[in-house]
Order: structure tokens, then C-alpha cells, then sequence
């Protein structure tokens, strides 16, 4: 046999090993979350050479990936989808592939979950409705709520089912003209070594240990099911086409529990279905951690997600994970992770994102970007660490400038801490935040003197607010608050900034609460772990960590004890972190004397800034 031959056919099986269930596409091109842009949409597909100008397949693109959220919220979805399914059958034709994802609003109107669906998207479902069963739920919706047939009544029903509403719940039934379609499309798929998937890929998924192909076929399984469950049980009575997703389930719930008396809602069949419903409800598919809803790959902090990226790509044999599902404030196309994530959601639909029609064009293994609003943006934009960098979107060049420009209108002493900080409201061109002011220093000076191992080692300084500060930028954490020297009433001190809608650990312990978040808080506390390691914090308590009301993220307080010089690493009851992520450890191995004396040297004496490397360096040596 030809040497050659051997090589070259080597070559193709390994390729095909690394890429399972891929397309090998010389020419890809993605864009996701349309929303019924669908005149936008036609720009974009021009503009990245896959339709002419008459709107047809060009056959210069090998694949066309649509990573989901095609409706909703804009008026020409119906169009979108039929451009989807005409463009899909043109490139078979031609030897190409159009590959349509599911997203989280394509499963929404499979749900169905009809929140943001317009009026315009029901009215392109007028032709199908029936009249007929329209009327007979008129007349349950009288019966039920127990009014009179009377314009108010009508009005009524109408802000409920605008005109063609049951026409679309019928066509994405999972035995509709759209949704069969959907049923067909998978939530995920690799193509030439990159991942699309519309939400992201969280830990919880990857724990379940699924193949591409078994990924795809358990999330159509449990939509199918949880669709094909919610109209049985329409049609039978339990549930009313008005209950939202968690009414269903209080629904299904009473019923198995007994306290629903109906003869032909009791039948062993009916609360079997119910039963289901309930289970599949509860589907990871379907929650926030699921693929179409999952969003910590983008929101996270880089230096806990890197580990779940990593894991991803690794499990199915990948380089690059791109989404869609979340826009920025940039409304352009970004990358995470030294590009290993590329977010694509640039915001569509204009009417309600104001943002820039935009397609990812990959071509011989180079990404690029194709944005009609401008073309010299051509290339993805790096997004910080974590979503929001800073608390309350408040970037410490603008919290500079306003405390320095801003005037005291309150002051309010907190006499139940030890060291009575003062609470000040700032104002200034209408504008007021709070920070609060600490002046306590047991050791003023210290830094320029001789050091006392036995007294520096119980110093309780304002000033080594600062330098944990400077010290979480120098590292790129960004979970200190913005803090800066300043007087007040003849007192040298430091204002950090209040963090609104935040509440401390203590405070969710007590209220027995826990916050939502898409972000794990041992993650978020692993890397503080690592971080009060190296300062040597022996004062980290479930007050001084702060948690954002809305997101869950995590901010560190109050560092006026750290800094010991000590050359071990303080040990504390919580779990010690067992990962460090590579660009955590390079942020770490960066720091030197000279680096740290130039950023610390005003606040840290030089024996507390050698301490600090010793410990550095055993910190590295756990996680080597």
C-alpha cells in the first residue's frame, strides 16, 4: 500500500477523532439572537456572502450556523424561521449545511412561555387560528373568572390573547408546522473544532457527562415532553392557556397532593401526566443552568470560569465555545478567556437593543467579524474578567473624579464597629453616592521605620485599605471596592466606596437567605482565599464579605488587619481552593519587589512586602 496513502488517510481519521460530530466547513458563518430583525438580517447574510441579492443561497459559504433566538420581541419572526427553513433546503442543495440551534426563546414559544412575543408575532398567526376553540376559551375564560360577557370582558381577553395567540401556541406545538422544525435542531453542535451553543456550557451540564449527541437528543426529549405534557393538560382542564410556567406547577402540584376534587382530573392517567410535568419541569435542560439559559461563562469571574471553559472544550474536543444570549452595552461582537469565548450577541433587533447587526465569519481557521454599522470593526473586543466589573457599573476613574470634586451633605458615625467609621454621602451635579471613611491608624508612619515583628503584627491600619486595593487591580480581581486617600475634618483617612443593594454574609446567615446567581460562591470565596493567603488577612469574617443583591457577586471589605509578616500561609475553617487558574498564577508570578515597592510602598514596609513574595511563592507550590 502506498505510504502516502496511509499517511493521508491517518491524518483524516485522527482529524475526525478530535472532531466528533462535526461538519468540516472551510467557510463558516454564525449569527445568532435575530429576534425578528429580519430586514437587518438580510444585511448581515449580504454582507457575509451567503444570500445575493435576490435573498437566495450563493454557495459560498460551507455552513451557516444559526445559534437560536430568532423570535420574540421584534414583528417579523414568522418571516425569519421561513427564510431559515428555505435557506436550509437551497444550501443541501448545493452541498452546504444551514445549522439551526435552539434557543432559549425557541423553546419559550414550545413551552409555551409567551412573555415577550409582539403583537405583530401573534397577528402572522391570524390566518391559522381557529375561530372556533377561540371562542370556546372565551367562553372558559367567562365561566372561570366569573364575569359577563361585556366589552370589558372582551378587552380583557384580548390583553390576554391578542388576535392569532392560539394560531402561534398551535403552530409551535410540538406536532406544529414550527415545531417539528425545532424538534429536529440540536442545542449544540461542533464544527471545525468550535462549540455553538447558545447560552453556555455550565458546570452542571458538563457533571451529566454527555456526549454531543446524547446533549442534543436528552434536551429535545425533555422540551418535547414538557410541550406535549402542557397541551394534554390544557386540553384536559388542569391548566389554563394564562398560567405562567410556575402556576403550572403549583397546579400540578395541588392536584397530586388531593386537593383538587374532580372525577376526570383524579383518574390515574391524569395525575401520571402531572407527575411528569412535574419532573420535567424541573429538567437541568430547561433552568437557567441548562444550555440555552446558562449565562456564567459570560458574567463569571474569568479566574473560577476558566475552569469550567477549559473542562468543556476539553470534553468535546474543542478550541473555541461561541454564544449568543447575552448583549453588552458595546452592542459588538467580544471574546473572553484570551479568546477561547466569543460572545456574539451584538443586539439585533435595534427597535429594542439600539445594537449593531453583526456576523462572525470564520474562514481557513481565521475569525472575523462582519458589522453593517461599521466595518473597520472587524474583530472581537476583550471583555473583563467578570459582569459588571464594579459595583453598581460605577469604574473607579468615575468614583475618583466625584469624590474629588463631590461635596460632604451627611455624615453618619457607625458606633457598632470597633474603629467608628463614618458613612458619608457625597453630592455633586445632582449626583450623590455614599462611601464610607476610615481613620484609624494604631501605627502612623510604620512603613518608614524600624520594624517590630511583635507590634507590626497587630497594627490595625486604614491605610492597608489602600494597598489591598492596589493590590487587587496589580492581580486583576477586582473585588475590592474603589478606595482612596482622603481627609475629612482634619482627619487623614481613606473613603471606600458604599456598595448599594449589597448585603454581608452575616446579614444571610441570619435571615437564613441565599442569593441567586448564575456565578458558584465557593468559586467567587476561593479566589479571596487565595488572595487573603497572600495578604495574610486573619480578619476575613462573614461581615467584611459582601454580596450584590442582583447578581450574587462577591466583594471584599475592611483589610485593616492584614499584612502580617509571616511566612506561612494562616489557616481558616473554610475549605482550602484545590484550583488556580493559569491566568490568576501568571498575575501572581508577575509580582516582584520592585513592582510591589512602586505600587506599596507608601502604605507596606519592606518586610511586610518580602512576606508577602515568601508567601507568593507557597501558594504556587500548592497549586503546582
Amino acid at each position: 500500500m502506498n505510504l502516502r496513502y496511509v499517511a493521508t488517510l491517518w491524518s483524516l481519521t485522527i482529524a475526525l477523532l478530535v472532531l466528533p460530530s462535526s461538519s468540516l466547513a472551510e467557510r463558516t458563518v454564525a449569527v445568532t439572537d435575530v429576534h425578528g430583525a429580519y430586514q437587518d438580517l438580510l444585511q448581515v447574510l449580504q454582507r457575509s456572502k451567503v444570500i445575493d441579492n435576490n435573498h437566495r443561497w450563493t454557495g459560498e459559504t460551507d455552513s451557516l450556523v444559526i445559534i437560536g433566538d430568532n423570535l420574540d420581541r421584534g414583528p417579523d419572526s414568522r418571516k425569519v424561521l421561513d427564510l431559515w427553513i428555505r435557506l436550509e433546503k437551497e444550501a443541501a442543495k448545493a452541498g452546504d449545511e444551514v445549522i439551526a440551534l435552539l434557543g432559549n426563546h425557541e423553546a419559550m414559544n414550545m413551552m409555551p412561555d409567551l412573555r415577550y412575543v409582539a403583537d405583530e408575532e401573534f397577528a402572522a398567526f391570524i390566518p391559522e387560528e381557529s375561530k372556533a376553540y377561540r371562542e370556546d376559551i372565551y367562553q372558559d375564560f367567562l365561566r372561570y373568572s366569573q364575569r359577563e360577557d361585556n366589552e370589558e370582558s372582551q378587552e380583557a381577553f384580548l390583553e390576554m390573547y391578542p388576535p392569532g395567540y392560539f394560531g402561534l401556541v398551535e403552530a409551535f406545538a410540538p406536532d406544529g408546522y414550527y415545531g417539528r422544525w425545532l424538534l429536529s435542531k440540536d442545542v449544540l453542535r461542533t464544527v471545525n473544532g468550535r462549540i455553538y451553543v447558545h447560552g453556555g456550557i455550565s458546570p452542571q451540564l458538563l457533571s451529566l457527562g454527555l456526549s454531543e449527541e446524547e446533549l442534543n437528543q436528552r434536551f429535545r426529549n425533555d422540551l418535547e415532553q414538557y410541550a406535549t405534557l402542557y397541551h394534554e393538560l390544557i386540553d384536559l382542564g388542569l391548566f389554563k392557556h394564562y398560567f405562567n410556567k410556575g402556576e403550572r406547577k403549583q397546579v400540578a402540584r395541588t392536584l397530586l397532593n388531593g386537593d383538587i376534587q374532580s372525577r376526570s382530573l383524579n383518574r390515574r392517567s391524569v395525575l401520571q401526566k402531572a407527575e411528569a410535568f412535574l419532573d420535567t419541569s424541573e429538567s437541568l435542560m430547561l433552568t437557567t443552568f441548562g444550555p440555552v439559559w446558562y449565562r456564567g461563562n459570560i458574567y463569571c469571574h474569568l479566574y473560577s470560569e476558566q475552569e469550567t471553559l477549559d473542562k468543556a472544550l476539553n470534553h468535546f474536543s474543542a478550541k473555541q465555545l461561541l454564544v449568543g444570549h447575552t448583549p453588552d452595552d458595546s452592542r459588538l461582537v467580544r471574546s473572553r478567556f484570551d479568546g477561547k469565548l466569543i460572545l456574539l450577541d451584538t443586539g439585533m433587533l435595534r427597535t429594542h437593543y439600539n445594537g449593531h447587526p453583526s456576523a462572525v465569519v470564520i474562514e481557513d481557521d481565521s475569525l472575523s467579524v462582519v458589522n453593517i454599522d461599521d466595518s473597520s470593526a472587524t474583530a472581537p473586543i476583550p471583555d473583563p474578567v467578570r459582569k459588571p466589573l464594579y459595583p453598581n457599573g460605577l469604574n473607579d476613574e468615575y468614583l475618583s473624579d466625584f469624590f474629588n470634586q463631590a461635596k460632604v451633605i451627611k455624615a453618619k458615625v457607625l458606633d457598632d464597629f470597633y474603629s467608628n467609621p463614618i458613612k458619608l454621602t457625597f453630592e455633586h451635579n445632582g449626583r450623590s453616592h455614599n462611601a464610607i471613611f476610615k481613620y484609624l491608624d494604631s501605627d502612623p508612619n510604620m512603613q518608614q521605620k524600624k520594624w517590630h515583628l511583635r507590634l507590626g503584627n497587630v497594627a490595625d491600619r486604614y491605610i492597608y485599605d489602600v494597598a489591598a486595593y492596589e493590590l487587587d487591580r496589580m492581580l486583576g480581581l477586582y473585588m475590592v471596592p474603589f478606595t482612596m486617600e482622603y481627609r475629612y475634618e482634619g482627619k487623614s483617612g481613606i473613603l471606600q466606596y458604599w456598595i448599594e443593594d449589597s448585603v454581608s454574609r452575616t446579614q444571610l446567615i441570619e435571615k437564613g437567605e441565599s442569593l441567586y446567581s448564575f456565578c458558584n460562591t465557593q468559586d467567587a470565596e476561593d479566589i479571596m482565599h487565595v488572595f487573603d493567603w497572600l495578604i495574610y488577612n486573619d480578619d476575613r469574617n462573614t461581615g467584611n464579605r459582601l454580596y450584590s443583591t442582583d447578581n450574587g457577586f462577591l466583594w471584599l471589605i475592611d483589610h485593616t488587619r492584614a499584612f502580617r509578616v509571616k511566612n506561612g500561609l494562616p489557616e481558616y475553617e473554610r475549605p482550602s481552593p484545590d484550583y488556580l487558574s493559569p491566568v490568576y498564577r501568571s498575575k501572581l508570578e508577575a509580582l516582584n519587589v520592585e513592582r510591589l515597592e512602586q505600587a506599596l510602598g507608601n502604605y507596606l514596609h519592606k518586610k511586610q512586602i518580602q512576606s508577602l513574595l515568601i508567601r507568593r511563592d507557597k501558594i504556587l507550590d500548592k497549586f503546582s
